[in-house]
This record gives structure tokens, C-alpha cells and sequence, in this order.
């Protein structure tokens, strides 16, 4: 990232570590992906077929809720299956499922893990986002005639970006 904003003193690593992680939550946000391998948990409020967008998800962990008296169970893997599309998304189908506690609007959780590589795009959206925040440190500028940056960021996310109708 130094490299990329012509930066070869130490001075201001802090700063930039903060920007590059700003980014990349900002990348992740907007494009509905994970760009490291991890955990992320979905919440349903009852037993539908449900699209598990935001990911990749890579594998289900667990599937739990919280049967009619409260106590949180997990749901044996034999009553659900996940089915993936091109897309990347991932949609989860129950059968056969217990009932729910009454008064709770999520009952259930479903633990996946999620990641993907990203894309050269993404990196170079990454990057681009940092220098303009490292070089427009202000949310506004006054006294300039005002130009938008970030609208090629958007232009090389746009084509990485799941937008989920189905839910």
C-alpha cells in the first residue's frame, strides 16, 4: 500500500493500516462478500428457504435455535442442505424442522464460514479508495471546485457486487 501511495517513511503506518482496513470494510460492505476466511452468522426468523448472500459462504458450521421452552438446540445436519449458485450466493433449505420459541424474532442461527480471494479489480479498488482517503483526509473540502474519485472505485466493484432479490 506504501508503494502504492509513494510513501517511504514509517511516520504514518498507523494511518494507513487504518485507511487499508476502512477500505476493505468498505469494499466488503458494498460488494456483499468476505475478503478473508472466516466466520459470519445468519439469523432467520423462521424455517424458510433462505439465501446466505453475504459471503462466500464455503461451508455451514452449525444450525441452532431456540426450541418452545427457550434452550438452544442444534439442528441435525440431516434436516437442512445448502444449495450454491454461480453467483456465489448460497441458498439453505430445511425440512422436517422442529418448532420455535414463540416470542423471539430470530430463533434461529446459522454459522457459516465465509471467504473469498479477491479479485485484482478488488485490490485495485482497495487502493484506490486509501490514496483518496489518505489524500482527502477531510470529509469536506472547501474553496475547490468539488470532483468525485471514489466513482471509479464503484465502477471496478460494480461487476464483483451480489445483490440478492430473493429474499
Amino acid at each position: 500500500m506504501k508503494e502504492f501511495l509513494r510513501v517511504d517513511h514509517s511516520d504514518e503506518d498507523t494511518t494507513i493500516t487504518a485507511l487499508l482496513d476502512a477500505a476493505v470494510a468498505h469494499v466488503s460492505d458494498y460488494t456483499n462478500r468476505h475478503f478473508a476466511a472466516g466466520g459470519a452468522i445468519f439469523h432467520l426468523e423462521r424455517w424458510r428457504p433462505a439465501a446466505l448472500a453475504y459471503g462466500p459462504v464455503t461451508g455451514i458450521s452449525s444450525v441452532s435455535y431456540n426450541d418452545t421452552s427457550g434452550t438452544t438446540q442444534t439442528l441435525d445436519v440431516s434436516k437442512y442442505y445448502i444449495q450454491k449458485h454461480s453467483d456465489d450466493t448460497c441458498l439453505i433449505f430445511f425440512h422436517d424442522v422442529p418448532d420455535l420459541e414463540e416470542y423471539n424474532a430470530t430463533p434461529i442461527k446459522i454459522a457459516a464460514t465465509v471467504g473469498l480471494t479477491p479479485s485484482n479489480s478488488i485490490k485495485h479498488a482497495v487502493r484506490m479508495l486509501v490514496a483518496h482517503w489518505y489524500e482527502n483526509r477531510r470529509g469536506v473540502v472547501t474553496g475547490v471546485t468539488a470532483t468525485t474519485i471514489p466513482m471509479g472505485v464503484h465502477s471496478l466493484l460494480n461487476p464483483e457486487r451480489i445483490i440478492d432479490t430473493r429474499q
